[in-house]
């Protein structure tokens, strides 16, 4: 058995982060502020806006045949490509996840072989351990950081004295969120101040947010600081990016 003093650990080093965010805000921009050489695993097809950075590559899976793809190309990466880069991202999860039960649904049959065009119900289990097994393996890969990209959906939570809320989350399927942002060290949600246009990530945890930061003490991050600043224990003061429609307020009632 082999046994690390927590007195040996660096904050911040081969650290693993969410971030999420309607499509279109700039989570996939975000990326070009790590720090060295990064690979970017091309999901969603919106790597366009790397464009000229020097230090990104980018390689496409084939969303027509996710699971396979995925296995075969990020067993090539884990097997030739450790090593080279110092970051690896996922752009993006929520696509994946549609991806996937996209090609369930294509190959779905009745009993009769008519085309369904459904996913069923044993597909949906199977990608809940298939998603986070994926993530598992991705962040055992040592001496790289690992960043993943969402878009956001909401999901109502209740409080201990019994207020309903409705919170902003990664957009994964719901019985398995939780357990994938328990993988990151970092989860953070991009918001954009409706007064000045600047974006930021809101890192600190509230009943209208899902957020989370296990690498510093900062509440809130600018794109460009996000990577680079990782580790301080002191916050770095800034301009709070108003959270808008995420403040928290009682969710109206579900209909049907």
């Amino acid at each position: 058995m082999e046994i690390q003093h927590a007195s040996d650990l660096k904050r911040g080093t081969d650290f693993t982060a969410l971030i999420y965010a309607q499509p279109g805000t700039g989570k996939t921009s975000t990326l070009r502020y790590l720090t060295g050489k990064t690979l970017v695993v091309d999901i969603d097809r919106t790597t366009n806006v790397l464009a000229g950075s020097p230090n990104i590559d980018i390689v496409k899976l084939d969303t027509k045949h996710p699971l396979e793809g995925a296995r075969s190309l990020l067993l090539e990466i884990s097997r030739g490509y450790q090593g080279v880069y110092d970051n690896i991202a996922i752009d993006n999860l929520s696509e994946f996840e549609q991806a996937w039960l996209g090609e369930k649904a294509n190959e779905s049959k009745t009993k009769s072989g008519a085309d369904m065009g459904i996913p069923q119900m044993n597909d949906y289990n199977q990608l809940g351990f298939y998603l986070p097994d994926m993530i598992r393996f991705i962040n055992s890969w040592p001496g790289v950081n690992k960043v993943y990209t969402a878009w956001e959906t909401t999901r109502q939570i209740e409080t201990p004295s019994g207020q309903t809320f409705n919170q902003f989350t990664p957009q994964i399927r719901e019985k398995i969120v939780t357990n994938v942002m328990g993988l990151m060290n970092l989860v953070g949600r991009m918001v954009i101040s409706d007064k000045t246009g600047q974006r930021g990530f809101i890192l600190h945890p509230s009943n209208a947010v899902f957020a989370k930061n296990q690498l510093d003490d900062r509440k809130f991050a600018l794109p460009e600081d996000l990577f680079t600043k990782i580790g301080g224990d002191v916050d770095v003061s800034t301009s709070p990016v108003p959270n808008g429609p995420s403040q928290p307020g009682p969710a109206s009632p579900r209909k049907g």
